[in-house]
């Protein structure tokens, strides 16, 4: 057993003997050659992610606030990050998050931003444009970004749908999402409709979109009928006649021709600076199969 320990205690020796030679180029300090680690960073959206959204209708903001994980584009999702921005240095140095109004002199950078995504206007889309800002968790995490999204819409304007293909110019003319002919369903004695199904248009339809008109920047939100067609009712009508080319002799002298405006946002997105209003020409008990886009004052 001694000659045993003498043996181990030789092995020892001989190896912190080996441990002091040290490798050409190296100085044996080992702790002044570490890369300090980067500073941890909130992960910022990308441009072209698609997700689900958490949300049934686009005036719900947990439809925006808590987005899933990105999946596929080419398999069904409900939303896609259109543009990315960082806030200007007056929102950036803010001691809080500031709150959604805060952040609608950006809602014009989203809308270009995302006409160049989607191949056209947005509002001439079947989807919904909203500015995300950061949440409070990413905020307090040194995120000073916002995002720009849009969601797939069904026939009646505000349900969020699934898509499965990419947004990327899908509101182009003859896009997947773009507004077009269609038909109404679902109507009551006060409602001339609830929904809109798209239609071809040389399919029987009886509606098809004009336009959009977009109400000043400083405007409050309109709580009562009157204020509503004070911003948008007579716009949207020379928005119609515009589009079909009608004089304003020949549509009054029309029974069953109307026009209807269609307000995409709730109060959540006019305080975000969203302030348009869809325009459409409506046919009432009566179909037709061709385009009115210029059809100026010929019979229907």
């Amino acid at each position: 057993m001694r000659r045993l320990a003498l043996i181990a205690i030789a092995l020892l020796l001989a190896g912190t003997a080996g441990c002091t030679a040290r490798p050409a180029g190296t100085d044996g300090d080992l702790t002044n050659d570490w890369a300090m680690l980067p500073a941890a960073k909130v992960p910022e959206p990308v441009v072209g992610e698609c997700h689900n959204s958490g949300g049934y209708h686009t005036y719900d903001v947990s439809a925006f606030d808590g987005v899933a994980p990105p999946v596929p584009c080419d398999q069904p999702h409900q939303l896609e990050v259109v543009a990315v921005g960082q806030l200007p240095a007056e929102l950036a140095k803010a001691a809080k998050l500031p709150g959604r109004d805060q952040f609608a002199s950006l809602f014009p950078d989203c809308e270009q931003a995302a006409a160049q995504y989607l191949g056209g206007d947005w509002q001439a889309g079947r989807v919904y444009l909203y500015l995300q800002p950061p949440t409070y968790a990413q905020w307090l995490g040194g995120a000073r970004f916002y995002r720009c999204d849009a969601v797939a819409t069904g026939s009646d304007s505000h349900q969020i749908v699934t898509y499965d293909k990419t947004f990327k110019d899908a509101v182009r003319p003859g896009g997947g999402l773009a507004q077009g002919c269609g038909t109404t369903a679902g109507g009551t004695k006060d409602t001339f409709f609830e929904t809109v199904e798209p239609t071809p248009c040389d399919q029987p339809h009886d509606m098809e979109f004009a336009g959009y008109v977009t109400a000043p920047a400083t405007a409050a939100w309109p709580d009562n009928e009157k204020t509503n067609d004070d911003l948008f009712g007579k716009a949207c009508e020379a928005k119609m006649l515009a589009y079909t080319g009608m004089s304003r002799a020949w549509y009054n002298r029309q029974r069953d021709v109307y026009y209807i405006w269609w307000r995409p946002s709730g109060r959540t997105g006019w305080k975000a600076g969203e302030h348009s209003s869809r325009c459409f020409f409506l046919l009432h008990n009566r179909k037709l199969s061709r385009s009115v886009k210029g059809i100026g004052d010929a019979p229907l």
